[in-house]
């Protein structure tokens, strides 16, 4: 009778822990058949990532090519022309001033602040040829440095040399996230001027494809939870599946083991 209660219990835990392990809580953008998925953007709803505009503190690489190397000399630093690792590129960045501009050699002020890095490069590009022929602006974004936390393989800040950056394309050069990782609730983390806001998204459902926050902007920090129910016996660092298989074949092998004794008692 003992042994009876015993493999129930032990047989109700590993129930249990096997539905605590769902499947379904680790796919990202399910549909409701789990099949094809089409969304039509219509009118001004156009398909594209959100630009993001300068703001003041932004630092740009910007590099001046001109025909005459004189010329050109004026507007490197010392060490632009010389090296490209990540160092000497923010030493030689160019930082939005209080009052919106940056202040660049020989042609002077450039107001940039709340323009994207396109309309920036194109404003530098006038005033350049205001002063010089044949100079062609090449404009980049230095300070895109968002960061990631919590359930993720590899948790970190990392920088993107571009002028949009996804929550995916964080999520991926982190490692993905981790067994544990609550997919359901992703928190985005964004500091401005007046507001300290929290945004959750749920990378499972396809609509998140449709969220303007699926998009960040610099200086965000992406926070994955622990899921609470695939964290319960994650102590020693053991998958649940290699837990839960394990209690299934004790189970098994004691379910035998009784069974053997009943017919010996016979």
């Amino acid at each position: 009778m003992k042994m009876n209660r015993f493999i129930l219990l032990l047989s109700i835990v590993v129930i249990t822990l096997t539905s605590c392990t769902s499947q379904k809580n680790l796919i990202y953008f399910q549909t409701e058949n789990q099949g094809d998925y089409k969304y039509t953007y219509e009118g001004e709803n156009v398909n594209f990532s959100p630009n993001y505009y300068l703001a003041k503190e932004d630092m740009l690489y910007i590099d001046v090519m001109a025909i005459d190397d004189e010329t050109a000399r004026m507007f490197a630093s010392k060490d632009s022309r010389y090296s490209t690792t990540e160092n000497s590129i923010y030493l030689n960045g160019y930082v939005i001033d209080k009052n919106g501009e940056i202040n660049l050699p020989v042609v002077g002020k450039v107001k940039i602040e709340g323009l994207t890095v396109e309309q920036a490069q194109n404003a530098i590009q006038e005033k350049v040829d205001q002063y010089i022929q044949g100079a062609v602006v090449s404009c980049k974004m230095l300070n895109y440095k968002v960061s990631i936390l919590g359930e993720v393989n590899r948790p970190g800040t990392y920088t993107f040399y571009q002028p949009c950056v996804s929550l995916f394309q964080l999520i991926a050069a982190a490692g993905d996230l981790t067994y544990y990782g609550n997919r359901e609730k992703v928190k985005i983390i964004r500091k401005t001027k007046t507001e300290d806001i929290v945004y959750t998204v749920d990378l499972r459902n396809v609509e998140i494809l449709q969220n303007k926050h699926l998009y960040l902007q610099p200086g965000d920090v992406v926070y994955v939870e622990p899921n609470k129910n695939t964290k319960t016996l994650s102590t020693l660092n053991i998958p649940l599946t290699t837990i839960s298989n394990s209690l299934v074949v004790l189970t098994s092998v004691i379910s035998i083991f009784s069974w053997i004794l009943s017919l010996n008692s016979k």
